[in-house]
């Protein structure tokens, strides 16, 4: 790890000097790099990298005629634009990959993504395994549904495990440089979901898939276009119990048995409607309810013990308590956007957005307690993109966010919180051609709030595109994260705290984008943040010194209530490697490397040991057959390295004499704070089978070696496990 300290900030400095020293030359980019529309793109996984260069490609015969994509709605831009353009990059996970991944939910999607480090996938997953990009956690990271932030909604993190992807076009993913538009959910990155847009006057889809441990889904799309309207109706079921075997090491031995709390029921609706008041006027209307309910399992290993203290078993001690709780949720929220064209030409675009969001969340304790956290969000939003010149685009506008929320115990009528926070801030970011092939962009974001007072946060990056096929970029951008209603004074499974500070990060990537020939691309990216008052977790622990601190906020011991780690240091480096063997065969690698050093937390042992959960590298790689009738078969193996387990962040609570307050005894399966999980590799089979000619199968086969693992800190997952099913499509 100390060698990476040195190398990143090495490698770092020596592109920036490359691109300074190249902002006033350079070969011209070819003619033929004219952007394509993106609602126009065919779906094409083994080219997501090769993107960055805008290169030609030589495509498989199936895919003859379809256009190479070119233009996307690059996430943290109001405008489509190039990836060869973009001076940070951005990763696209298109249609076919999420197929291939097997993803019903983005968390399923977006794992091992270059940059990404996630342990919310597959069977037994859920929100407090964690996500994290480049090292910073969920709770710092924007998740938008075509551009409208909604990570606000849930108290420590929206769960990306909710947002099922059966209507997604694409997702975009833009590891930094957000919170110039998007604000304090920005800090560390953006994740921005495309939904499939209408194109004909009749199209949808419906599908079912039955799994391994009561896993069952079913899910439909009916979209159509008729003149100037346009509609798009998608609705999903899921259910499942994740009640599966599972084995773990800890220095006492092997502990096993089966996952206890982990069933889910939950549903999605979807319905956008839009309107072309005429060719330079448009109105969209969106909404969406999501609901479910699920056992709430943040430490899923059973203590087992049946004398412990006493002749009281670890039941009776309350050490298995951390999976006892239930979860309810219910979200709902519409928004109406008008996108209006300015002028006679395509290059004055302005979008208002007005929304409204209410999420509720009711979970019940072991022993009956209902912790109730409900919040309602109202949203503004404006902005202007104009291409002032053919070398100068520039965005700017105003974003305003005022919460509602109350929380406290519903079976007792105490309601600890009822307030309200207002948000307002203003923002530009502008893209100049220095040369034909050197853009460079610069912005700023000032946030306005009544707590905390006021941030400037500047933005700037530089791209040179040496060669149609070869771009350095590199990128410097600050960020300001306000705690928002749940951060404060949030009470379900961990609890708020109204002292939090607000989170302040400086954040620096340097890479390239290199296509050397057709059909091979590989991008890679160095990056470094430091980040004050990073909020985390930790665990009131009446032998602590700050005990009555947490007592004062009317916390007990036991409890999780967020907190301020004063100083974060991230460095690591992400890659993505794509190679096009033949028009059927396709090789593929990524990987993120991620040194998440805490410097300074709340408390001391903590410092100097790896952010809680982050896994310190994850990547895959494998190989893809095709053959144009449709049937793909991919075979591919999943790494992780090592976790920190941070005691204080997720793991079972010890018990306590409840006369003297003295300590009894510890969970068999709790480890030290610092500890890190061992890293596993497993192996999956994805199959895709046309059955009929608008009727495909398929399969997975998640885990084919039967490697036991923990995902995360007391988070065991399966075995070999599978997946079947069928889309009919028309």
């Amino acid at each position: 790890m100390s060698g990476l300290h040195q190398f990143g900030p090495f490698l770092c400095c020596a592109l920036s000097l490359s691109l300074a020293s190249a902002a006033w030359g350079g070969e011209l980019l070819p003619p033929e790099m004219a952007s394509t529309r993106a609602e126009d793109l065919a779906p094409a996984n083994w080219r997501t990298l090769a993107q960055a260069a805008g290169g030609e490609q030589t495509r498989p015969a199936a895919e003859e005629n379809a256009q190479q994509l070119d233009e996307v709605t690059v996430t943290g831009s109001a405008t489509g634009k190039r990836q060869s353009e973009t001076t940070t990059p951005v990763y696209i996970i298109d249609q076919e990959e999420i197929e291939q991944k097997g993803a019903r939910t983005l968390g399923d999607a977006i794992r091992n993504t270059p940059g990404v480090t996630s342990n919310i996938f597959g069977a037994g997953s859920d929100v407090h395994n964690g996500y994290f990009v480049r090292g910073v956690p969920t709770t710092s990271t924007a998740i938008l549904i075509d551009g409208r932030p909604i990570t606000n909604l849930n108290q420590e993190h929206y769960d990306p495990g909710e947002i099922p992807v059966n209507n997604v076009e694409r997702v975009e993913v833009m590891p930094s440089g957000g919170t110039t538009l998007y604000g304090s959910t920005a800090l560390g990155g953006v994740i921005n979901v495309i939904t499939r847009k209408p194109t004909k006057p009749l199209e949808g889809s419906v599908s079912a898939e039955f799994g391994s441990y009561g896993y069952s889904k079913y899910g439909a799309y009916y979209q159509g276009k008729t003149g100037a309207f346009t509609y798009n109706l998608v609705a999903e079921n899921f259910n499942t119990l994740n009640n599966f075997y599972y084995q773990v090491e800890r220095p006492v031995g092997t502990l096993s048995g089966i996952r206890p709390n982990g069933d889910i029921n939950a549903r999605s609706y979807n319905l956008d409607l839009g309107y072309a008041l005429d060719e330079r006027n448009t109105l969209t209307f969106n909404t969406y309810l999501r609901n479910s309910v699920k056992g709430v399992s943040p430490f899923s290993i059973v203590d087992t013990r049946q004398n412990v203290f006493g002749g009281l078993s670890a039941e009776q001690l309350g050490l298995n308590a951390d999976h006892q709780s239930r979860l309810i949720t219910d979200t709902y929220g519409l928004a109406l956007t008008w996108d209006s064209k300015l002028g006679q030409g395509n290059d004055s675009k302005l979008q208002t957005r007005i929304s409204f969001d209410r999420a509720l969340n009711n979970e019940i304790d072991s022993v009956g307690d209902q912790f109730v956290t409900e919040i309602y969000l109202l949203g503004l939003r404006a902005s202007h993109a104009w291409q002032v010149s053919p070398g100068w685009n520039l965005t700017y506008g105003l974003d305003y966010l005022k919460e509602i929320g109350r929380s406290g115990i519903a079976n007792t009528d105490q309601i600890d919180y009822d307030t309200s926070i207002d948000r307002p801030a203003l923002f530009v970011l502008s893209d100049f051609k220095l040369a034909s092939n050197v853009t460079l962009s610069a912005g700023a974001r000032q946030t306005f709030t009544d707590r905390y007072g006021t941030s400037f946060d500047p933005n700037i990056g530089i791209r040179w595109q040496m060669t149609p096929q070869f771009g350095l970029r590199t990128n410097f951008n600050q960020g300001f994260k306000a705690p928002n209603f749940h951060d404060l004074f949030g009470r379900t499974v961990h609890k708020g705290n109204p002292n939090l500070l607000p989170e302040r990060g400086s954040f620096f990537d340097a890479g390239f984008d290199w296509l050397p020939s057709a059909g091979t691309s590989l991008r890679f990216s160095t990056f470094i943040s430091s980040i004050t008052n990073l909020s985390s977790l930790n665990l009131v622990d009446p032998r602590q010194p700050d005990y009555p601190e947490f007592l004062a906020l009317g916390l007990a011991s036991g409890d999780r209530v967020r907190v301020n780690y004063p100083s974060v240091y991230n460095t690591g480096i992400e890659l993505g490697f794509n190679w096009r063997l033949s028009p059927n065969w396709e090789f593929f690698l990524t990987e993120t490397y991620t040194d998440a050093r805490v410097i300074q937390g709340l408390r001391s042992e903590i410092n100097q040991t790896q952010y809680a959960l982050v896994p310190f590298h994850m990547g895959r790689a494998g190989f893809s057959y095709e053959e144009p009738t449709g049937f793909r078969a991919a075979l591919f193996a999943n790494f992780v390295g090592g976790r920190s387990v941070d005691t204080y962040h997720v793991g079972p609570s010890d018990a306590f004499d409840p006369v003297t307050g003295a300590f009894i005894a510890s969970h068999v399966a709790k480890l030290n704070t610092g500890d890190n999980l061992p890293g596993y590799t497993t192996v999956d089979l994805s199959l895709r089978v046309p059955i009929l000619q608008q009727v495909v199968l398929n399969a997975y086969i998640d885990n084919l070696l039967g490697t036991y693992f923990e995902r995360s800190y007391g988070g065991p997952a399966p075995g070999t496990n599978f997946r079947v099913g069928l889309t009919s499509k028309f």
